[in-house]
């Protein structure tokens, strides 16, 4: 199986992730939160117009009469920014035997991304696994599988995080192995790939976020139990390179019998999303999991930056 083989055969595995972003239904991408969608007409989700149309009905004029972005505080100091978030895949091209199915390369897949405070609500250290996070710590798509709530469903619901979604293939921004040319950039991404994604943040708000790394069981990269701090509540918004708040996990919800690259159950060469016996286990930093396999350090997999704009 070729290399552009491989990356077509984990779109079909994905499909409910491809769906998503072929249709359109992010919007503009992954940038917006699960409240509505952009249909291009210029109305979002529940009827008020959007950037693109007009002024939505929570949107406030400023006493010159025009728009004012930023929410302020009474001592005039802005309470709310957007900062953009770049996920990139800096992995060696070559990192396992190039007879594997990603001939020899980690992959990243789309995933889903919270705005939170407290702790990392992808998952809880010691505990099991939820179902979305199942689904795309064993397949990649954060939509979930068939008929269940993926990640990006539970992170809505979710009382602790201000707004999510998923950061798709529209939000690909480089990507030197798109197989098919349809999108800008086929899940997943290549060494070279990044994802690039808005949020709206205010003082004391974090941002955590999980794709599946392949090829994998259960293997993920995700934020520490911490997040990663958007905005300190006596500081301003972060603006530069924050990969060290970033690890691997281990889901613990499907073996590692095989090294990456190896296993039938593995993504790209699983034949079904939810392929593999199943573990039973609980969510671990991978460094801890002595499975006797080679994985790389996180930050020669991903390098995570976050600029205000």
């Amino acid at each position: 199986m070729t290399h552009r083989d491989a990356r077509r055969r984990f779109l079909t595995a994905s499909g409910g992730l491809a769906t998503l972003a072929l249709a359109g239904c992010l919007g503009d991408g992954g940038t917006g939160d699960q409240g509505g969608m952009d249909d291009g007409s210029g109305m979002d989700g529940d009827g008020a117009m959007n950037g693109d149309g007009g002024a939505d009905d929570d949107e406030g004029m400023d006493g010159d009469g025009g728009t004012d972005d930023d929410e302020t505080g009474d001592d005039g100091m802005a309470e709310s920014a957007t900062v953009r978030v770049r996920i990139e895949n800096v992995a060696s091209p070559d990192f396992y035997p190039a007879e594997t199915p990603t001939d020899g390369a980690v992959w990243i897949t789309p995933g889903a991304y919270a705005v939170h405070e407290g702790e990392n609500p992808v998952y809880e250290l010691g505990e099991s696994a939820s179902i979305g996070l199942e689904a795309l710590a064993e397949a990649g798509p954060p939509t979930g599988f068939e008929g269940a709530d993926g990640l990006v469903d539970e992170l809505e619901a979710s009382s602790v995080v201000a707004h999510s979604g998923v950061y798709a293939p529209a939000d690909t921004v480089a990507d030197p192995n798109d197989p098919t040319g349809e999108v800008p950039g086929a899940p997943p991404i290549a060494p070279g790939g990044a994802f690039e994604f808005e949020v709206d943040v205010s003082p004391g708000h974090r941002l955590s976020f999980a794709s599946m790394f392949v090829p994998s069981n259960d293997v993920f990269v995700s934020t520490e139990e911490a997040g990663i701090v958007l905005w300190p509540e006596d500081g301003d918004p972060v603006d530069g390179d924050v990969t060290d708040a970033a690890a691997l996990f281990d889901a613990g919800t499907e073996p590692n019998a095989e090294p990456p690259g190896k296993g039938p159950d593995q993504a790209p060469a699983q034949e079904a999303p939810d392929q593999g016996a199943d573990e039973g286990g609980v969510v671990r930093r991978l460094r801890e999991v002595d499975d006797g396999h080679e994985y790389p350090a996180v930050g020669d997999v991903v390098q995570v930056t976050v600029t205000p704009t």
